[in-house]
């Protein structure tokens, strides 16, 4: 799809990196940017961040660019989706991997459902 369409990147949200490792096994022709979005947990006493283990897991593998996104306590899970793929166009926009004018294919779940979405660069 991301061929077809000439996207300059592929985004993937991911919490573990294996969505972006798939990704990258079939090694397509624009970069991966693999985001790694820390899950915050809490007990009612005390809150807890997952580490960064999967963002420098990454870096091995061809293709992938892994970027540690902050971690978000909005108030539903689109929200925070939306807000992680905002930051990361941002970045790609920062770093050139993506000129306004383009279009990125973001990956993600949302709701128990993976969802594919092309997005144009601003």
């Amino acid at each position: 799809m991301a061929t077809s369409i000439r996207a300059a990147l592929i985004l993937v949200l991911t919490r573990g990196g294996t969505t972006a490792k798939l990704m990258a096994k079939y090694r397509p022709s624009m970069p991966i940017l693999s985001v790694v979005v820390p899950e915050i947990t809490t007990d009612s006493f005390e809150w807890s961040c997952s580490d960064a283990a999967p963002a420098r897991h990454s870096l091995i593998y061809r293709g992938l660019v892994p970027l540690l996104s902050s971690g978000s306590i909005k108030g539903s899970h689109v929200e925070s989706t939306e807000e992680a793929v905002q930051s990361a166009i941002q970045y790609a926009k920062a770093n050139g991997l993506c000129k306004p004018g383009d279009s990125i294919v973001a990956l993600h779940r949302m709701n128990c459902t993976d969802v594919c979405n092309i997005f144009p660069v601003m």
